[in-house]
């Protein structure tokens, strides 16, 4: 029997990357086929920690690894794989890190000489405004050769120059069992006092990054949405909930001092990240996402799902997911103006709630859990039985 064999390239970030990851552990056990596949995970990680919660570590494999040494967890995942019957295929789980393609470009040899199957799954744009950091993916992936899955039409555009060989678009999956329009029993105790003061609720679930890096998350576009907003006399309050990884906080208090400058520090909160994330969307009046870059946009389908429209970016995986039902909904990223006049319109419009089913409708189409692990199972030539999808599967129109 073979076992598809997954390596993360990141297991200390709590984001999309792990979310999906989770999902198709999900769905390979929904399908009854969780003996087909083992996840190479680093010792006292988030992700560990993370999947243990959610009752998934029934296939994971530990890989001792110091600390956060993520390159020594790799270069020790691939002795592990190579170890392995040859014929189990293996994926990578978006190794794009520019520290990790040293360590990539010596299995790359040993892997190739093997003959084993290898995939790269590409949760972003594998990009670097570093001459160095784009040759080295260059070289370490063209000696690789890996048949390359993308989340998304935007995604493969730029990743094609440098993994050129993309096997098929699968939209992320968002599991509807926890994300829906069942109300929550308890709103979150971070949220009680905002909804107590009967503020409407902008949510932006997202990593806190620095300004200006590749895929920049463009958060700081919130402070002025949020103070046109109240100077018109809305009454809004903006919450951004993720993870901050700078020194000291760093970028999370130059949000808040932004805050501050414009006059809108008491109606704008930052949050840690949480397991149980859907509680928050539940108590949303609307989701605003303004990366101009980002991959995918995980935040969209999730806030769809649960039955809060998004504002979002025009640009993007965020774009191209809004296109597909709601592209009325987009906005140009910088400009902050628009975007503060697209959160009342929606609170406004007397379609708002057709534009939700259509969501909810586009989503159960591309982004089941069911759906998203049977095609991985086919693209991973793992399938035992002659299970068949056609290319509008692979590569959904963007």
């Amino acid at each position: 029997m073979k076992k598809l064999i997954i390596i993360p390239g990141a297991c200390h970030a709590l984001g999309g990357t792990l979310v999906t990851l989770a999902l198709l552990i999900e769905g390979f056990k929904r399908c009854g086929r969780q003996e087909e596949l083992c996840v190479l995970v680093r010792s006292n990680s988030l992700m560990e920690k993370y999947l243990k919660e959610a009752n998934l570590d029934f296939c994971v494999q530990i890989i001792p690894a110091d600390g956060e040494n993520q390159g020594q967890f790799l270069e020790r995942a691939f002795t592990w794989v190579l170890e392995q019957p040859k014929d189990w295929p293996l994926l990578l789980d978006n190794c794009v890190w520019r520290s990790l393609m040293p360590i990539i470009l010596q299995a790359a040899w040993k892997l190739r000489l093997q003959k084993r199957p290898v995939y790269h799954f590409c949760h972003d744009l594998a990009l670097s405004y570093n001459p160095l950091g784009y040759l080295a993916r260059k070289l370490s992936f063209g000696c690789l050769a890996p048949r390359v899955i993308c989340n998304s039409h935007f995604t493969a555009s730029h990743v094609r120059s440098i993994m050129p060989d993309i096997q098929g678009i699968l939209y992320q999956p968002v599991d509807t069992q926890k994300f829906n329009s069942h109300p929550a029993i308890l709103p979150p105790p971070e949220l009680q006092k905002i909804i107590n003061s009967g503020c409407r609720i902008i949510l932006t679930p997202s990593r806190i990054s620095q300004p200006g890096m590749v895929n920049d998350k463009n958060l700081r576009a919130l402070i002025p949405l949020l103070a046109h907003l109240v100077a018109n006399g809305h009454d809004y309050h903006s919450v951004v909930i993720g993870q901050d990884s700078s020194t000291d906080q760093i970028n999370s208090r130059i949000l808040q001092e932004s805050a501050k400058q414009f006059g809108v520090a008491d109606k704008f909160t930052i949050l840690p990240p949480s397991f149980a994330i859907e509680n928050y969307y539940k108590y949303a009046s609307v989701v605003v996402t303004l990366a101009p870059r980002e991959p995918f946009g995980r935040t969209v389908v999730e806030a769809i799902a649960c039955g809060v429209p998004v504002v979002g970016s025009q640009t993007g995986g965020i774009g191209e997911i809004l296109r597909h039902f709601a592209p009325q909904w987009t906005v140009d990223p910088n400009d902050p103006q628009a975007a503060a006049e697209a959160v009342v319109q929606i609170s406004r419009a007397s379609d708002t709630a057709n534009v939700l089913a259509q969501g909810k409708n586009w989503i159960k189409t591309h982004c089941s859990v069911e759906s998203y692990t049977r095609q991985m199972m086919e693209i991973t030539d793992l399938t035992s039985t002659s299970l068949q999808f056609n290319d509008t599967k692979y590569f959904p129109a963007s």
